[in-house]
């Protein structure tokens, strides 16, 4: 009995061990409620959409191109971008906004997806969108 849950201890360290040690993997939506701090992204394939350390939401394709952005650069300290419950993205500055998406609809429960096609979009009905579909011959 007591090998058995040796045996079980050492296997569940090993598994810890490993999905510690392992990088998490980006994902592509963000839920109601959930928040981009600075640094924080959201990827699908070439596109990342992140909330600068400068406070500017932007939208890059290939790590270096930038297809859209909130244009809220140096407008705020310590921004974050959250979904809101009623479907409105909003870039905060503490509790001020600086940006919005206005596409608050009601609460409900909404997702801002990456989308693979390199459109950014709010969900619960389609809200809002970035407009920045690419065609496959124009990423390389």
């Amino acid at each position: 009995m007591a090998t058995q849950r040796t045996k079980a201890i050492a296997m569940a360290t090993i598994f810890f061990t490993i999905a510690a040690s392992t990088p998490a993997m980006a994902e592509d939506t963000l839920f109601s409620g959930e928040s981009l701090n600075a640094g924080d992204f959201l990827e699908n394939g070439p596109y990342k959409f992140i909330m600068q350390g400068d406070c500017n939401l932007v939208l890059y394709v290939n790590k270096t191109k930038a297809l859209w952005n909130s244009r809220t650069n140096g407008r705020g300290t310590a921004c974050r971008a959250t979904l809101q419950n009623n479907g409105n993205l909003v870039v905060l500055s503490g509790s001020d906004v600086v940006w919005t998406s206005n596409s608050a609809r009601g609460p409900n429960n909404y997702r801002l997806i990456v989308q693979s096609d390199g459109n950014v979009v709010i969900y619960g009905a389609a809200l809002w969108a970035t407009n920045t579909v690419q065609s496959r011959k124009r990423l390389f």
